[in-house]
């Protein structure tokens, strides 16, 4: 094929773009939208809604950051809707840098994916962009996430999330079973002290119950 496809080539992968197989619906779209961008955006705005998951994850990746809030929205549902995780990872990492309150019920619904890649691209979202997993749902990461990666990046999050709450989860977290976590919870301690974090004040311990009353006394007394 010609380095620079003219009409007729171009119109020849747009034809791939009905065929029965999902890989090669998935190529041609690809194709195009390196060719054309406007073409390929048309192209993957339709593919959103194809049969194959294949196929709509490479819609959103040609699609990238949503520019309008109707594509946005729609995306954010792909991330916590669709049934397939190749398109939930591809939704969270397109709808990344977009409004925080409008995208953050997706991430944190992202964490608990039963997918790894989804649950990492969650992670991915919110060590880029502060703020977008809160302090609990990180720490729900660090308890409950099976996957050690996954929790060595809940627990740099939390490093730098100038959040006094989080001391008390990256002291949990340097107990961890795996060394990489405990390490970098140790790190990530130490970056919030040296941020100038305060840790919480303890609350005051309960007073002393009285000592019993030891004292015999005499009958009828």
């Amino acid at each position: 094929m010609a380095r620079h496809p003219g009409p007729a080539q171009l119109r020849s992968i747009e034809g791939a773009f009905s065929d029965a197989d999902r890989d090669v619906r998935a190529t041609a779209l690809t194709l195009v939208a390196s060719i054309d961008a406007e073409r390929g955006r048309g192209m993957a705005l339709k593919a959103l809604d194809d049969s194959d998951g294949v196929v709509r994850a490479a819609a959103i990746r040609v699609l990238g950051p949503p520019q309008d809030q109707g594509l946005l929205a729609r995306v954010t549902s792909l991330a916590s809707l669709d049934p397939v995780w190749q398109v939930r990872r591809a939704a969270l990492e397109a709808i990344a840098g977009a409004d925080v309150e409008t995208v953050r019920a997706a991430y944190e619904q992202g964490i608990v994916d039963a997918n790894r890649e989804v649950r990492h691209a969650s992670l991915a979202g919110g060590a880029s962009y502060p703020g977008l997993l809160s302090t609990g749902a990180l720490a729900r990461v660090l308890k409950e996430d099976a996957d050690w990666e996954n929790r060595v990046l809940a627990a740099e999050i939390l490093g730098a999330s100038s959040d006094p709450e989080a001391y008390a989860f990256l002291d949990e977290a340097v107990l961890d079973p795996h060394e990489f976590v405990r390490a970098e919870a140790t790190r990530a301690r130490q970056a919030l002290l040296r941020s100038g974090v305060p840790r919480p004040t303890p609350p005051p311990a309960p007073p002393a119950s009285p000592a019993p009353d030891t004292t015999k006394r005499k009958p009828g007394v």
